[in-house]
């Protein structure tokens, strides 16, 4: 199959010296969630999507309209681009996609590019107020120091971002990636606590306490619904002791 993963805008626009703020879908949907939140808080306005056919046939419907899986927004009085997806990339277009991501973005001469995503930390570091980060190359390494970012010195890192930042170790545009510390499949607290860094990266007054609620909230649902787990377990188990066994 040829992959089609193309950049659509309404109409022409000049991001030139823009920022990019991306949040494909990763770890925790951090990314994706956090970015979400932004557009809405923010009144971004839509100014164009990715048509591709790469992406799986679920549409979310938003207000009784479909809404297109990647789309692209902007705020052209703080001069800045966020680029969201809800569907995750499949591993063998990674490539493609982060390709045509960073041609579109050299082609808009957009000077920098803040990638929100998550990871899940190694045991020894596991408090949620470390937020961790890479840098594309050298030059962007004094951002991550600035903002008490915790550069991740070796490991592994995947997806459309990693080889985004990837592309851009050569180039003259910025570009770094904040990570949130994720502990569940959707992690709303992750997300919160990346937003926060990007508060201070971006100068934003963005109140992330509604997000922070949803986190609380969601983890009293899984922590109820561990609980009835462990209850029926617990009941089970008792029942299969103490019936006996006909034969």
């Amino acid at each position: 199959m040829d992959v089609k993963f193309d950049f659509v805008e309404y109409k022409k626009n000049n991001f030139s010296g823009y920022t990019l703020i991306e949040g494909f879908p990763g770890m925790g949907l951090v990314g994706t969630i956090a970015v979400k939140y932004l557009v809405e808080k923010m009144k971004m306005e839509q100014i164009g999507y990715i048509d591709s056919n790469i992406f799986t046939p679920i549409i979310r419907i938003h207000a009784g309209i479909p809404v297109r899986p990647a789309r692209i927004y902007a705020d052209k009085k703080r001069k800045i681009c966020v680029l969201i997806a809800e569907q995750v990339i499949p591993k063998e277009h990674t490539y493609i996609a982060s390709k045509k991501t960073i041609e579109w973005i050299k082609s808009q001469g957009i000077k920098e590019l803040i990638s929100l995503s998550g990871i899940q930390a190694a045991p020894e570091t596991k408090s949620k107020e470390v937020i961790y980060g890479i840098s594309a190359n050298e030059k962007c390494k004094p951002i991550l120091k600035k903002f008490g970012i915790t550069e991740i010195g070796e490991g592994i890192t995947t997806g459309v971002t990693a080889f985004m930042l990837l592309e851009l170790k050569n180039s003259k545009i910025k570009a770094i990636s904040i990570l949130g510390n994720v502990k569940i499949a959707a992690d709303y607290k992750a997300a919160a606590e990346v937003l926060k860094k990007l508060n201070k990266v971006m100068n934003f007054k963005l109140d992330v306490e509604p997000l922070l609620k949803e986190a609380r909230e969601t983890e009293k649902k899984v922590i109820e619904h561990l609980q009835n787990l462990k209850t029926t377990t617990d009941k089970t188990d008792n029942f299969e002791v103490k019936t006996p066994i006909v034969t």
